[in-house]
């Protein structure tokens, strides 16, 4: 499955070579909640967190690799099932890399040694060396560590070294800083303060911390970046009334969705100047229409079309989530969640995708609007499947929000269950690469 799913990521169009999924049973996804043992897990390439810099900016993304991953692979597995297993992390994170972003992803220092290729590595990956017992000497590290630096790599490992593999010489370009689930704040600064005084002067990288409040708190320096699982449907720690701009962008979102009359959707947006505006300025630098400017929001409609302008409307309504320091992170995170479960409804012949990209919007707009959950809803009008997902975690479309969910963990064991009754893993892998991309 590898090579396939590498080129087909890198054909950035959706996998045309993978029959589509048979007519949705919605009822079967939202049985899917227990997971078989996996014989055999690839890697989540598809499965990515954002990673915020301490100046609060999207630096990059972790993408979900792990020696765990490795470790799935068939028992007696050979260098070319963990050649290609590599391959394909590497490649995914090269996509990452033309976004201009880091690509973060943990691997075992053994099954790097074994990728012989030098153009499978770009500078501005970042690599934590995960423990194993494939690099078998302090001279096999070291030659890994120079080889990989030459080609640009910074290599990363935890505070005092992975215990069964030999301590890699000299300083890491950044240390790996953990806790146990649901450490608090004065656990976590103790560890950072710690890691600070063995590597003086070496940026930490906090993973796994126990959600976003938390992670915004310890994003000083020395910590250069972190990273978190966001979940769904999360309470802001401050709740406001929905801005009325809001109010009026959610309501053209489920204009389009429904497919009302162009004149109702010109009306709404006439009514709100700055959104007009924005509108307008976004169409003439664009060049949308080469050689003269659009001065009518009718023309700009059509100009635009539903497709693109549901879009923007839905990029308009995130960028309004409060300043916050991992706002810019939240904000990829809502739309990528949404772009996927519509791709995903897509496939399976919903009838209507456009409310599914709602149902993911809706799950992540408490923690960016920093609204209630009732504000959210209310004012997006879902139907009442999207509410049973949102409000009460059953119904026939609450597999399409804990496939999401169980990706953005890289709990891939539940994922691969979940994938099933949409074309299977691999399909879904695809699609999450694809929701993350810029329009």
């Amino acid at each position: 499955m590898f090579p396939n799913l590498l080129d087909r990521l890198f054909s950035r169009r959706a996998p045309a070579a993978v029959p589509p999924p048979a007519p949705a049973r919605t009822a079967a996804v939202a049985r899917a909640t227990t997971p078989e043992p996996l014989v055999e897990a690839p890697v989540g390439l598809g499965a990515r967190r954002p990673l915020v810099s301490a100046s609060g900016l999207l630096a990059g993304f972790e993408f979900g690799a792990s020696a765990a991953i490795l470790g799935r692979l068939r028992p007696g597995s050979g260098d070319a099932a963990i050649r290609a297993c590599v391959t394909n992390v590497l490649g995914a994170m090269r996509l990452c890399l033309n976004q201009k972003m880091i690509a973060l992803a943990e691997l075992p220092a053994g099954s790097l040694a074994r990728i012989e290729s030098d153009g499978d590595f770009r500078p501005g990956m970042h690599i934590i060396l995960g423990a194993d017992t494939m690099v078998g000497d302090s001279a096999a590290m070291s030659a890994l560590l120079v080889r990989l630096r030459r080609l640009g790599v910074a290599l990363g490992w935890s505070v005092a070294g992975p215990s069964d593999m030999p301590v890699p010489p000299g300083q890491p370009d950044f240390a790996v800083v953990r806790q146990g689930e649901g450490a608090g704040a004065d656990a976590w600064r103790r560890s950072i303060d710690a890691a600070a005084a063995e590597r003086p002067g070496v940026p930490l990288l906090l993973l796994d911390v126990d959600g976003v409040d938390l992670m915004e708190s310890l994003l000083r320096p020395p910590v250069a970046w972190a990273a978190c699982a966001v979940g769904s449907n999360i309470a802001a720690a401050r709740v406001n009334a929905l801005a009325p701009q809001a109010q009026r962008l959610l309501q053209l979102l489920n204009r389009l969705v429904r497919d009302d009359d162009n004149a109702l959707l010109v009306a709404d947006i006439k009514a709100d100047a700055n959104l007009a505006l924005r509108l307008l300025q976004y169409l003439n630098s664009a060049g949308a229409t080469p050689g003269r400017e659009l001065d009518s929001i009718d023309q700009a409609v059509l100009v635009l079309g539903r497709d693109a302008l549901y879009r923007w409307v839905a990029q308009m309504l995130v960028r309004l989530s409060p300043q916050r320091p991992a706002a810019e992170a939240l904000r990829a995170l809502a739309l990528a969640r949404a772009r996927l479960l519509e791709m995903l409804a897509r496939d399976v012949g919903e009838a209507s995708p456009g409310s599914f990209f709602l149902l993911g919007l809706a799950s992540m707009l408490p923690l960016l609007l920093q609204c209630s959950v009732e504000d959210a809803t209310a004012s997006l009008q879902l139907p009442p499947p999207a509410m049973e997902a949102l409000r009460l975690g059953t119904g026939p479309w609450h597999g399409y929000l804990s496939l999401a969910l169980a990706l953005e963990r890289y709990d891939m064991a539940t994922t691969e269950q979940l994938a099933q009754p949409f074309g299977g893993l691999e399909v879904v892998l695809c699609h999450s690469t694809q929701a993350w991309l810029p329009n």
